[in-house]
């Protein structure tokens, strides 16, 4: 009798175990449903361009927001790009001297203009000859292919990482003298400039006279008489209300303006390969809508200026190969002095000579 309770016991127990189990991992996993799920925070990142001025719809700002919205798509959200609408103080110098040293206030991305990082690699300074670019499509072939990816790879040694090619335009010139048709209408010229040697030196080679003056001072210097003219891109013409100050704008696409994305080296050593990777990836392909946005707005702007009563003109072919042939040894001396290894690069991407 007591054997036969003992082994219902015993199955009964048999049978009981498996459905205790199934409770207990059914309990644990509710428990672990409840429990809180520990994330890691997105990693934020910032990038500024050295003009606090620029309205919201800028190509240039309009390239910034593709590039936060592509970080963070591609890196699921793990990466988050702020995009900050103020610059860092001082002057262009100034600005990329904190950007280097990684000072709080800098952000880990920046817009440069090429001109800005010539004083730390003079390679840079060929980017601002005249007539070293023809037209978009060279500027494009010359800055993705070759010739770019060295010029962004000597960036290193200065504390900077180059992402991308970005884009202010073509430079153009105003005048309150008239049109300037040619290097006739140059000769003597009071035409202010970025206080650089390559753009001395390219005015001087025109016959004109340059005067070197920062941007914020000149319009009061053209209203003053100071100087008669000055060279910009399209954009900035609009932007410095040039319009009120001269009564001419002529399309000589003397000089291109790129615009470089440079990170911060602590910055970048900072990511993982892959979010590098994901990183330069986005300044590419933000570098393709930012220069198309560019383009469209450099000829929305020109027909503005037209309308605020800038007499709007391009000067005869004929003109312009001259002044092209009259700056030949100017390229020729700074491809001797700064860009000798450059120099195969940059013919085999135009095709032409210097």
């Amino acid at each position: 009798m007591l054997e036969t309770l003992y082994n219902r016991a015993a199955s009964l127990a048999r049978r009981m175990f498996p459905l205790v189990g199934l409770v207990a991992v059914q309990a644990a996993q509710v428990a672990n449903a409840a429990a809180p799920v520990q994330q890691t925070a997105p990693r934020q990142l910032d990038i500024a361009d050295y003009r606090a001025y620029l309205a919201d719809d800028h190509p240039v700002r309009q390239g910034m927001r593709k590039f936060a919205d592509e970080v963070a798509a591609a890196s699921g959200g793990a990466l988050q790009v702020r995009v900050r609408t103020d610059a860092l103080p001082g002057s262009p110098a100034q600005q990329l001297a904190a950007l280097r040293a990684g000072s709080s206030a800098a952000p880990a991305f920046m817009l440069v203009a090429g001109t800005g990082l010539a004083p730390l690699v003079p390679e840079f300074t060929l980017l601002d000859l005249p007539f070293l670019v023809q037209d978009e499509a060279q500027a494009d072939g010359l800055l993705d292919g070759a010739f770019g990816t060295a010029l962004l790879g000597r960036l290193a040694p200065a504390g900077l990482v180059g992402l991308a090619w970005w884009e202010n335009g073509f430079r153009q010139i105003t005048s309150s003298r008239g049109p300037v048709r040619g290097q006739q209408d140059l000769a003597g010229l009071h035409l202010r400039v970025i206080g650089e040697p390559v753009f001395l030196d390219t005015f001087r080679a025109f016959g004109a006279r340059p005067v070197p003056l920062p941007f914020g001072e000149l319009h009061a210097a053209l209203r003053a008489g100071r100087v008669d003219a000055q060279d910009n891109f399209i954009s900035q013409i609009l932007a410095g209300r040039l319009y009120e100050v001269q009564s001419s704008l002529s399309l000589t696409n003397h000089s291109y303006s790129p615009l470089v994305v440079v990170a911060n080296a602590d910055a970048w050593r900072s990511l993982s390969a892959a979010q590098q990777q994901v990183v330069r990836a986005a300044a590419l392909e933000a570098g393709r809508l930012q220069r198309a946005a560019a383009r469209a707005e450099a000829q929305a702007a020109r027909n503005e200026l037209a309308r605020r009563g800038l007499a709007v003109s391009t000067p005869p072919a004929a003109e312009l190969a001259r002044l092209r042939a009259v700056s030949a040894p100017l390229r020729e001396r700074y491809f001797d002095q700064y860009g000798k290894a450059l120099r195969p690069l940059y013919q085999a991407a135009t095709g032409q000579a210097r």
